[in-house]
């Protein structure tokens, strides 16, 4: 967290924002002695480019969003669940109403239905062993095309540059101001400088507060084994 701190505070000062913002974790930012939570993925390029799509008319009748993502073992599935339900949601700009899950063990399956009725179906499992990252996959159809975070035919993100040879390597930055971060770093770094900039975020507190009722439904639905409407 230190040097995701360090990054912070040249942004802070780099743009002039007199608000202090302090890295309480990698999902939470205090500015001003107010806890927020950063919402870090969505200031991953990825999502917000498939939210422009989805805004922007690219898609015409969107009908599913399906979701996998793969974690350690030991994860929290309900923080992977709040992650996957606030990216549905923020990307297509429509609210989740019901939801069904079925859990077992490390593996989760769910099936969520917007106000618009687009069908949300998010596959999370924690498998990975110790050390090893994330694995995701997102991907809209509609009547009118389909749009995806990962390339045609590929179940992995690719990097930017790979070098061979005695040590295989490989490279991916995304942005120049925070050079050498991880892309999920970056989010990190970036969500929080946002709301530093805006002197704290009340929509963000409001939509944690959702996100929360949405993750207890969902476990209410694993437990019953049926369908919870919000």
């Amino acid at each position: 967290m230190k040097e995701l701190q360090e990054k912070l505070d040249f942004l802070l000062e780099k743009y002039s924002v007199t608000a202090k913002a302090i890295l309480k974790d990698e999902n939470t930012v205090i500015v001003d002695g107010r806890e927020y939570p950063i919402l870090a993925h969505r200031s991953e390029r990825r999502f917000i480019e498939l939210k422009n799509i989805v805004g922007g008319g690219t898609l015409v009748g969107v009908s599913v969003m399906r979701v996998a993502r793969i974690i350690e073992k030991k994860s929290c599935l309900d923080s992977a669940l709040y992650r996957e339900f606030d990216i549905c949601q923020w990307v297509l700009q429509d609210k989740i109403v019901q939801v069904t899950v079925i859990k077992n063990d490390n593996v989760l399956n769910a099936i969520a239905t917007t106000e618009k009725g687009i069908v949300c179906t998010i596959e999370i499992s924690a498998t990975l062993e110790k050390g090893e990252k994330p694995i995701d996959k997102h991907e809209i159809i509609a009547q009118r095309g389909t749009a995806c975070d990962v390339v045609v035919d590929a179940q992995l993100q690719q990097d930017s540059i790979y070098v061979f040879g005695k040590e295989n390597k490989k490279f991916t930055d995304v942005d120049f101001e925070l050079f050498g971060l991880e892309i999920p770093e970056v989010a990190i770094v970036r969500a929080a400088f946002k709301i530093a900039q805006a002197g704290g975020c009340d929509g963000i507190l409001a939509d944690h507060a959702k996100l929360l009722k949405l993750t207890q439904a969902a476990n209410k639905s694993a437990e019953c084994g049926e369908r919870v409407v919000l």
